[in-house]
C-alpha cells in the first residue's frame, strides 16, 4: 500500500470530525441565539427504533455485496471478512430493532 494512503486516510478521517464538531456547535449556539436551550431539545425527542432498522437492511445489503462481488468476481479472499462483518452486524440491527418493538409492546 503506498505511504501517501496511509498518510491521506487518518488526515481525511480527522477532518470529517473536526467538521463534524464545528458543525454542532455552530448548530447548539444559533439555538441558543434564539433562545432555545440544547439540553431541552434533546429530552423531547423520543428514541426511535426504525433507525436501527434502516441501518441494519443497509449493512446486511453492503455485506452481501462483498459477498456476491467475491464469489462472481473471483476476488482475494479477504473480501469476506468485511462482507461477514457487515452483514452480521445488520442482523444485530435487526434484531435488536424487533426485541426494542416487542419490548415497548409489553411495557
Amino acid at each position: 500500500m503506498p505511504a501517501s494512503v496511509l498518510v491521506l486516510v487518518p488526515l481525511a478521517g480527522m477532518c470529517v470530525v473536526i467538521v463534524a464538531i464545528y458543525t454542532e456547535h455552530r448548530q447548539k449556539m444559533a439555538m441558543i441565539e434564539k433562545g432555545i436551550k440544547p439540553e431541552e431539545l434533546r429530552k423531547t425527542q423520543a428514541f426511535r427504533p426504525e433507525g436501527m432498522l434502516i441501518g441494519g437492511l443497509v449493512l446486511i445489503g453492503i455485506g452481501f455485496a462483498f459477498l456476491l462481488a467475491q464469489i462472481l468476481g473471483e476476488l482475494d479472499k479477504w473480501i469476506y471478512v468485511p462482507g461477514f462483518f457487515f452483514l452480521f452486524i445488520g442482523i444485530a440491527l435487526m434484531i435488536s430493532y424487533y426485541l426494542i418493538k416487542k419490548s415497548k409492546k409489553e411495557g
